[in-house]
């Protein structure tokens, strides 16, 4: 059997094209007769009148079988070609209907054909992208809260964020709506408040991109299995650590990876002498060996001392001591009760001088008699690293024993208790979270995604965080390497977010609840109002500061040292004379703490009190006075 090779859509008009032919055959051939027969009649009619009889023969009486005519079947005839033309009328009414659906169907088609070529994502990449959406940066954070420090997006050209919507069924509910996120409009991409954006995604993945060192940066999303890590490529020669280089290709690079050539990430040695991995090892077997006992050493201290199960931590050598005592002189001047407060001394010097002061302590000697008494000269060295140790276990001990920790630096001072606005359960932007941060004010790749400080931040108890803090203690050899806490600290942080749903929150370096040293160095606006008292912040942390010379001296200009001269740097029998005192007196508080600031001029160009205009001189080779 022969099977046609036209188009389906072409079959319905052959069909009729082919009948509308033999009723044309049809129809010619019965005119024809119709005609003769109509000229035979009037020959022979004119001969019958003229010889009075009807003609016996016509045509038409022929086609009918009768030898003898009629003017009746002669009108039969004309009522015949009469109904044929009527069918012929019809077939080629059918016909021009048939051509017209042809038309119409085909007009369809392309119509289709153009909607697809104007969709806004062409249909082989629609498993993963059926429409686009705008949102406000700012809209979207403030509706979702993502956690991450989010730069306030108008005016900075990251004004928007872009929404891709993975399946049809997950564009907004409107329908004019869903079909400006799928095809092109000439609008450009819609504009969405983010409850309509959003009110069909069942699930999101949010990613957070910028461009560090501003280069020719390309991002490829890839439909496939899923993944929630972003590999990073970059022209680099990475044996070499170079920065980019164009005329290299692209290949794959630490996520540290900077565009100067500087490798932030790296793994610890193994091999060599002074191995960070076999430093770890032992420092890990110091802890397992012994945390039993501390546990049990910490749970009556901790019983007394929290409130509303939760208590302030912090850790200190003799080095840095000063600053501990001016954090404790400023608090109780201004009225503070530091009842709730734990210091984990790294020496004996430390814990003397802390028990002075009136604040409870526990000496950790099995892990950390091994800490030097000296202050760290620059960030990152020996005894700055050493320090970062005791910085994870003074946290994880009381997250073990299930109670909330506020953990703070040394060289912070209090404006306002801290502690009501973490445990504020009808805040969501803060209950919600298990771990809080003060902004670092970095934006170096090293810190990213949250640029967190680790030096003040609040962890509630739970099995997130108790594991989050328990992994960082296993990555203490990074810690040695990297010649940071914070670094690690920050990496952990992203993989257990993404790993174990850790929520996290990082607050906005422009807030003024937490200023720190990024406001003290970079906002010159903001520390006239601060040292005016014209911020509503909860305390100051004087970070961004090389050592602790530098820490004292800025303190003391911009009003916020409490400490009398005879006890800086000093041991409790250096101060008093002797070295025996009762636990839970504060005998140093009325020899050390002054009862208002001690105010000194030494830098004009760093942010100083009114009275210091003038004095002193510039830190900064291209320093410029403050004021």
């Amino acid at each position: 059997m022969m099977l046609s090779t036209s188009p389906p859509s072409d079959r319905p008009s052959s069909r009729i094209t082919g009948q509308v032919i033999i009723f044309t055959i049809k129809l010619t051939f019965v005119c024809l007769l119709c005609g003769s027969s109509y000229l035979a009649g009037t020959l022979w009619g004119r001969q019958s009148m003229e010889m009075g009889m009807h003609a016996p023969m016509s045509v038409g009486n022929m086609m009918q079988g009768n030898y003898l005519g009629s003017t009746v079947e002669m009108k039969k005839s004309s009522a015949d070609c009469k109904k044929l033309e009527e069918q012929l009328i019809e077939m080629q009414v059918k016909e021009e209907l048939a051509k017209h659906k042809t038309i119409t169907d085909a007009a369809k088609s392309n119509n289709n054909d153009s909607k697809s070529e104007d969709r806004r994502f062409p249909r082989t990449m629609s498993k993963f992208a059926n429409g686009i959406a705008r949102v406000s940066k700012d809209k979207l954070d403030d509706y979702f809260d993502f956690g991450n420090p989010l730069s306030k997006g108008k005016g900075t050209g990251q004004e928007d964020a872009l929404i891709i919507y993975h399946s049809a069924g997950a564009r907004p509910k409107d329908e004019s709506v869903a079909h400006s996120v799928t095809f092109n409009d000439g609008n450009g991409i819609p504009l969405l408040e983010p409850q309509t954006a959003t009110e069909n995604c069942d699930s999101m993945n949010v990613v957070f991109t910028a461009n560090p060192g501003n280069t020719r940066q390309c991002t490829a999303l890839i439909g496939n299995y899923e993944s929630y890590h972003i590999q990073r490529w970059m022209r680099v020669d990475t044996v070499k650590s170079s920065p980019i280089d164009s005329n290299l290709p692209l290949q794959l690079v630490s996520r540290g990876y900077a565009s100067r050539g500087k490798a932030n990430f790296y793994a610890p040695p193994s091999d060599s002498k002074f191995s960070p991995v076999k430093r770890h090892w032992g420092q890990l077997k110091t802890f397992l060996q012994n945390v039993d006992k501390v546990m049990e050493d910490l749970k009556p201290i901790l019983e007394k001392i929290a409130r509303n199960n939760a208590v302030v931590v912090m850790t200190v050598n003799h080095g840095q001591s000063s600053l501990l005592m001016n954090f404790a002189c400023s608090a109780r001047r201004r009225g503070f009760d530091l009842g709730n407060m734990l210091v984990f001394p790294t020496d004996l010097e430390s814990k003397e001088l802390a028990e002075g002061l009136g604040l409870a302590t526990y000496y950790d000697e099995n892990n950390m008699s091994s800490i030097p008494l000296g202050e760290a000269r620059r960030y990152g060295d020996k005894i700055f690293r050493s320090m970062m140790y005791a910085k994870v276990l003074c946290v994880l001990y009381p997250l073990l024993l299930n109670y909330d920790v506020l953990f703070q630096d040394v060289d912070i001072v209090w404006h306002k208790d801290p502690m009501p606005f973490f445990q504020d359960k009808t805040d969501p932007k803060v209950a919600n979270f298990d771990v809080l941060f003060q902004h670092d004010g970095s934006d170096s790749v090293r810190y990213a995604p949250y640029s967190a400080n680790s030096g003040f931040y609040y962890v509630r108890a739970n099995k997130r965080s108790q594991y989050l803090f328990t992994s960082l203690l296993y990555h203490s050899d990074l810690i040695i390497t990297w010649d940071s806490h914070q670094q690690v600290l920050i990496q952990v942080l992203a993989e257990h977010s993404s790993l174990f749903g850790l929520n996290v929150k990082v607050f906005s370096r422009d807030t003024d609840y937490f200023p720190g040293g990024w406001q003290f160095h970079s906002r010159k606006d903001f520390m006239k109002k601060y040292i005016k008292g014209e911020t509503d912040s909860y305390i100051f942390h004087m970070s961004w500061t090389e050592n602790k010379d530098n820490k004292l001296l800025f303190l003391r200009q911009i009003g916020q040292w409490f400490v009398n001269e005879q006890c800086v740097g000093k041991k409790v029998e250096e101060i008093l004379g002797s070295s025996e005192m009762q636990a839970g007196t504060s005998l140093l508080v009325e020899p050390c703490c002054a009862a208002e600031a001690l105010v000194s001029c030494h830098y004009t160009d760093k942010p100083h009190v009114p009275s210091c205009k003038g004095k002193g001189e510039n830190i900064d080779k291209h320093g410029r006075s403050f004021w």
